[in-house]
């Protein structure tokens, strides 16, 4: 199979920029610096890494697109690597980066540039069960219990054993995530993942298990967090 990444990173960290009290706070969180490299390169380097991965697609703010180009000018890779704009919400930067993907991919693996500490057995596995499922996705089991909960009250208490925690990447047979699209596009849905979208298009989707550092950097905290497991990963 052939196989295309998209790492959609064009958000504006608006969420992080408020909290934040260190730095420059108008620096989306993606293009700041992590262990002395932006955080995004971090996460393209895993996918220039892993040989299953023929084209990636980054999609990152308008302003921030030459800014992309220029380090991956600089990267000693033949790997195919493109850089679109993003769109107003996650959902159209994956669908904009989704268009600039090749005729000949087969599969599409979808990961977050705020998530730096992906394993490559991660694609490897989601890639493979594409040949049985329309897709797959890293998830971690729920550890806490988990309540529903309407206008401030309890109304029940889930079955934390049925519950996983979605992270990525998620992967998917290109004409099944594109068939997703159209379809939300024409229902006019606002998914909160891919792995939603192909869900509501009818598609089958499998679950490995990841880990709790896969962590998604979208707070101060968050990105504390990171520093802390950087550290521990890579000091060595």
């Amino acid at each position: 199979m052939q196989v295309a990444a998209v790492i959609p990173g064009a958000g504006k960290s608006l969420r992080f920029s408020q909290q934040s009290k260190v730095g420059d706070i108008s620096l989306p969180k993606q293009f700041r610096t992590l262990a002395q490299q932006p955080l995004i390169i971090w996460t393209l380097h895993l996918f220039v890494d892993a040989e299953i991965i023929t084209q990636i697609v980054v999609v990152v703010p308008e302003d921030y697109v030459i800014w992309m180009q220029g380090w991956i000018d600089v990267m000693e890779t033949k790997k195919e690597i493109l850089v679109t704009a993003g769109g107003e919400k996650r959902q159209d930067s994956v669908k904009n980066g989704l268009e600039k993907v090749r005729n000949d991919m087969d599969v599409v693996v979808v990961h977050d540039a705020v998530r730096p500490f992906i394993r490559e057995r991660w694609i490897l596995e989601t890639v493979d069960l594409c040949s049985d499922y329309d897709g797959a996705i890293v998830a971690i089991r729920a550890r806490d219990t988990m309540k529903k909960v309407e206008s401030g009250i309890v109304e029940k208490t889930l079955d934390r054993s049925h519950i996983w925690q979605a992270q990525t990447p998620q992967t998917f047979k290109k004409n099944k995530l594109v068939s997703a699209y159209e379809n939300a596009g024409k229902r006019k849905i606002i998914g909160t993942d891919e792995a939603q979208l192909v869900e509501l298009n009818g598609g089958r989707v499998a679950v490995i298990e990841g880990d709790p550092d896969n962590i998604k950097i979208t707070t101060p905290v968050d990105w504390t967090l990171a520093e802390k497991i950087w550290e521990r990963k890579y000091r060595d």
